[in-house]
């Protein structure tokens, strides 16, 4: 989908899935349908203008009466006021087209080729309804290749749809949900060319049908645009229905786009309660081949076109890996290589969260997996779908990081009264239920000690209510139910899983015992070493291994993949060895030193204590002689100092401790005397006067 290059007002809806350019393109208000020309060897394409087409009364089969009849259960139920700005916020339907048998054999029973009309006459429609911000999304086909799974052989087309419908509702809706179904046949009937019945997100009976003749795509997927019109809530132009200033628009008789009648009745109807609409589709239907960027069959990659590819240093245009690589895309994939065994592919997000590692053998991250509802987080609260369930986090999440949760009392005042500020569930447009009292804790969210007013979500609320008895400021949010097809999330209501008590918890507006939450597991079945996932297996901590905890290792569960090595962290077996290749060590050089020790001891040793003492020379007693004088007066001048020290301290005490120390230093005054005259005699008599 696109527009004409220098043509700002122009639209194009074109396919290249069959060869060549096949599609609708309009510019001036004129429309062009663009095919290749079959028998052109040099790929030319035939282009070739629309009739305007005045289908008249006929194409649609529903009259005024019957459309008001079908609109009345949504009357009254939404009002303009109630929904200002949800122009602003997308939608989208999820479609499922099936096509007949004749309609498969009118194109000599060509798959693709009915595959390829699917595609471009959804992309039609999609065009037409994104004036009002709604996307058509193909969400399934089906094409009885075989044999009609209904009878279709009525002459008119009311009785062909009342059978599809009830083949939708029993065979269609068991194998998969839409928000709308279309049957296309190829044949005439004599009342319409399209019937619808119902409305979108509706598991009744709810559905449409049109005639598809011929190969002009335009005019089958305008009558399909009209009748999808009609499932959204729109109904037949009148006279002063006017779209881009022309009076041929789709829910009229002509294919110029909506008008601004049914702008107001498309967004007064799902604003009452076309939920189904808010919803953001998967991947729909893509035809598989090379080049498509979606990774199918027998392809290693897939790096969409060719000039696409020539930027892609891991996959060719062919659709296989180049050489040397290993892998293109995926979350363990890096430099057209796996990830190494151990890598975090998806970290933890919160602390119910569990982190997930590659294997090293794949490019793709294991499946999310988290906590078990039920286990026990921080500020008392509880893992619930991947997150801590806390009234103290949900109220500083709104309300800043001084926020409290709020007591029994401002719930009970709040929340009994039914409405928008305060309920346990939103019935309609201006329609709340009230909580009873055993309930009450479980509405709306109420908190405390709230300092400035948050930003918050367009269109959000915020309510404070003054208890006056217990000098309370309670704080909350409001919301209705004009605000979910705007997109906008209730942050106010109070989270499933969230504590009301003890061993109860709040589930679907209800206080509950906490046995909902089916939590089996006890720190027996981890050996208190991990925590159990939300498939029941176990998570253990780093430094033991899955499944059971029991043996050591690094950790994880059979369904995170294999956890690495803890950045920093030496392998227990490492550090054992080294412990001992250390204390070896130690060992080896402390006998080392000792032997050398006692080597240099030896080579030391005075050589005279080895010889006999009349072998001694005169030189050697002389110097000996003067050494043994010198330490004799050192010890003596110590002994000196000593008495001297204690002089001084005797001065500062009694007569007694005076005597004491005069006692003292006679004493060793005689004994210096006496290890003077001790000296050897043989040492005086070697003694040499100074020169």
């Amino acid at each position: 989908m696109g527009s004409v290059e220098e043509s700002p007002d122009s639209k194009a809806t074109i396919s290249t899935c069959m060869g060549g350019l096949r599609g609708i393109f309009n510019i001036d208000a004129e429309h062009y349908q663009i095919e290749p020309l079959k028998t052109s060897p040099s790929f030319e394409h035939v282009v070739y203008l629309l009739k305007k087409e005045q289908s008249g009364s006929q194409a649609c089969g529903l009259s005024d009466d019957e459309l008001e009849w079908q609109m009345a259960p949504y009357e009254n139920q939404a009002r303009l006021r109630d929904f200002p700005g949800s122009y602003k916020h997308p939608r989208y339907l999820e479609l499922v087209l099936v096509f007949d048998q004749s309609r498969y054999r009118f194109v000599n029973s060509n798959l693709s080729q009915v595959i390829h009309d699917a595609m471009l006459l959804t992309g039609i429609m999609d065009t037409y309804f994104q004036d009002v911000r709604l996307r058509i999304h193909l969400k399934a086909l089906e094409v009885w290749t075989d044999f009609n799974k209904i009878r279709v052989g009525y002459p008119e087309l009311a009785e062909v749809l009342g059978r599809f419908l009830i083949y939708k509702k029993n065979v269609l809706n068991a194998r998969l949900s839409s928000d709308w179904a279309h049957l296309y046949l190829q044949r005439k009937f004599n009342d319409a060319l399209a019937w619808s019945f119902g409305k979108v997100c509706s598991l009744d009976l709810a559905g449409s049908a049109s005639t598809l003749l011929g190969t002009n795509i335009l005019a089958p997927a305008t009558w399909s645009a009209h009748e999808l019109g009609h499932a959204v809530g729109m109904l037949h132009d009148e006279q002063y229905c006017q779209c881009r200033g022309r009076l041929n628009c789709i829910m009229g008789s002509g294919r110029a786009g909506f008008s601004n009648c049914s702008y107001i009745a498309f967004f007064k109807h799902v604003s009452s309660g076309a939920t189904c609409l808010n919803n953001i589709p998967g991947l729909g239907y893509v035809a598989k081949r090379c080049g498509n960027k979606i990774v199918e069959d027998n392809e290693e990659c897939d790096c969409g076109s060719p000039e696409q590819c020539n930027k892609d240093r891991c996959c060719q245009s062919n659709c296989k890996l180049q050489p040397g690589a290993n892998c293109s895309i995926g979350l363990c994939c890096h430099d057209c290589q796996f990830r190494p065994s151990g890598y975090v592919c998806r970290q933890e997000e919160n602390e119910c969260d569990l982190a997930e590692y590659c294997d090293g053998n794949s490019s793709y991250c294991p499946n999310d997996v988290y906590k078990q509802d039920g286990t026990p987080c921080k500020y008392e609260g509880r893992c619930f779908r991947k997150g801590c369930r806390s009234r103290y986090m949900q109220c500083q999440s709104i309300f800043g990081p001084d926020a409290r949760e709020a007591p029994s009392q401002c719930y009970d005042a709040v929340n009994l009264i039914g409405d928008q500020f305060g309920n346990c569930e939103i019935t309609g447009i201006r329609h709340f239920k009230k909580c009873g009292s055993e309930n009450s804790i479980c509405g709306r969210l109420q908190c405390i000690n709230v300092e400035t007013i948050p930003d918050l979500p367009e269109h959000t609320t915020i309510i404070s209510t003054h208890l006056r008895a217990e000098n309370l400021m309670c704080w909350g949010t409001g919301y209705h139910l004009s605000m979910k097809p705007m997109g906008i999330p209730d942050v106010g209501v109070i989270n499933d899983g969230t504590s009301c008590g003890e061993d109860r918890v709040c589930f679907k507006k209800n206080c509950v015992s906490s046995s909902v939450l089916k939590f089996d597991c006890l720190p027996e079945k981890c050996n208190t070493r991990g925590v159990c996932n939300n498939r029941k297996n176990c998570h253990c901590m780093y430094g033991w291994a899955p499944p059971f905890c029991e043996e050591v290792g690094y950790g994880g569960s059979v369904d995170s993949g294999p956890p690495g090595l803890l950045r920093g962290a030496i392998p227990l077996s490492i550090r054992i060895v080294s412990i001992i290749m250390f204390r070896l060590i130690l060992l080896i050089l402390s006998m080392v030193f000792v032997f050398f020790r006692q080597e240099i001891g030896n080579y030391l040793k005075p050589s005279e204590e080895k010889m006999p003492p009349s072998e001694a020379k005169p030189g050697q007693e002389e110097s000996k002689a003067k050494a043994e004088q010198g330490a004799s007066k050192a010890k003596a001048g110590q002994e000196e100092s000593k008495t001297k020290t204690g002089q001084q301290e005797s001065k500062a005490k009694t007569g007694q401790q005076e005597s004491k120390a005069k006692t003292g230093q006679q004493k060793s005054k005689q004994e210096s005397k006496a290890n003077v005259e001790s000296k050897p005699p043989k040492a005086k008599s070697v003694k040499k006067p100074k020169k």
